[in-house]
């Protein structure tokens, strides 16, 4: 296997009881969740990593130990958890009790469905067994999110190694792993600050995408005062405290709060995160979101009113003329023809108002004294 000369990573197979191995507490694919206990980590993979297909074939199908869980020393499973909430939850009826979960009815339960071991693969750490998680998995069948990816790819780099191996071992880009990298510093710098992001009103899983894209954007980094080079890491400690209010200003446009009944101003990401940009870098346009929280209004004034005048005048235009052309199928409708005749006012209105700018080439001379 390609993975057996793994640094740090037994080449050997050891077989484990299933009660003897712990959950993972610190699960990156879990990268915004802390977990006060097992079963509280068994609960949210029987809710959001269907735990229980993988119960069910386990139970008419047997224990298949076609690939070893990779462990740390103390027997806390770095990979193969979601196996592992199976295998316990069909063991221990105390356990499904305590996270509520009741084991689905098959005619006959095949004879290994209670295997007495498992084979797991010893890492003498997390970045040892990083390398074997991050090349065979992350991009596997139970793919991980980009939160997730980018929590992992982080805490690897804060561990000393470089951006483009870990960029190898994911089977990313560099540019796509340093991204997902300084995302996941600026948030945790964000959460220092008290941004919490189970706070947002957008949807879950939480759209890192929408951070680490902005962060990309030199408008951005001036106004988060990032002097970092593109192609280098952003650690935390890149945003200075007179900046952490820019900070947490930027998070709450683009993600909302709930707590302030303050919803995101990214309604799509295309193209709303680049109209957020182009606001931010603009006065007059950021203090119209900052004081209304429209991003459509402040979006206006990065237009020059004689510009969005135009603008207006020509789809009114456009409106009339595609108006007139289906009124062969006007049918006779009352209130249909008092909102012409409004438009027919509120056009001459507008015409006056248009004539009243226009100066007359012979005002000056209306009051001249007649020669003599």
């Amino acid at each position: 296997m390609a993975d057996s000369a793994a640094p740090g990573l037994d080449p050997q197979i050891t077989p484990v009881r299933p009660a003897d191995l712990k959950f993972d507490m610190h699960n990156p694919r879990m990268a915004e969740i802390e977990f006060g206990s097992e079963e509280e980590v068994v609960a949210h993979l029987v809710e959001e990593y269907d735990v229980d297909e993988l119960v069910l074939s386990i139970l008419t199908a047997g224990w298949l130990d076609y690939e070893p869980l990779i462990a740390e020393r103390d027997n806390t499973v770095v990979e193969g958890n979601r196996r592992l909430a199976a295998l316990r939850l069909i063991a221990d009826e105390k356990l499904r009790k305590a996270v509520g979960y009741k084991l689905p009815s098959i005619e006959v339960e095949h004879e290994n469905a209670h295997p007495e071991t498992v084979s797991v693969r010893y890492a003498d750490n997390r970045e040892a067994a990083y390398v074997f998680i991050g090349f065979k998995h992350i991009n596997g069948p139970f793919k991980w999110d980009a939160l997730a990816k980018a929590k992992f790819a982080a805490e690897w780099v804060a561990k000393g190694h470089d951006v483009e191996v870990v960029s190898r071992t994911l089977g990313d880009s560099h540019n796509t792993v340093l991204r997902l990298i300084n995302g996941w510093n600026v948030l945790q710098r964000a959460r220092d600050e008290g941004y919490d992001p189970a706070d947002a009103t957008t949807s879950a899983p939480f759209p890192i995408s929408h951070l680490y894209t902005a962060l990309t954007r030199p408008d951005i980094r001036t106004y988060l005062g990032i002097e970092t080079p593109n192609r280098e890491v952003i650690t935390p400690e890149t945003i200075k405290s007179e900046k952490v209010g820019e900070l947490l200003q930027l998070m709450n446009w683009l993600y909302g709060q709930r707590s302030k009944n303050e919803p995101s101003v990214i309604r799509t990401q295309n193209p709303d995160l680049g109209t957020l940009v182009r606001v931010i870098a603009h006065p007059a346009a950021r203090d119209e979101l900052i004081a209304n929280r429209n991003l459509d209004a402040a979006e206006e004034l990065l237009t020059p009113s004689h510009e969005r005048f135009e603008i207006v005048l020509r789809q009114a235009a456009r409106g009339c003329e595609e108006a007139l052309a289906a009124s062969k199928d006007y049918d006779g409708t009352p209130t249909l023809l008092e909102i012409v005749n409004n438009m027919g006012k509120t056009i001459l209105a507008l015409r006056q108002a248009m004539q009243s700018t226009q100066q007359d080439p012979l005002a000056a001379f209306a009051d001249a004294p007649p020669k003599t």
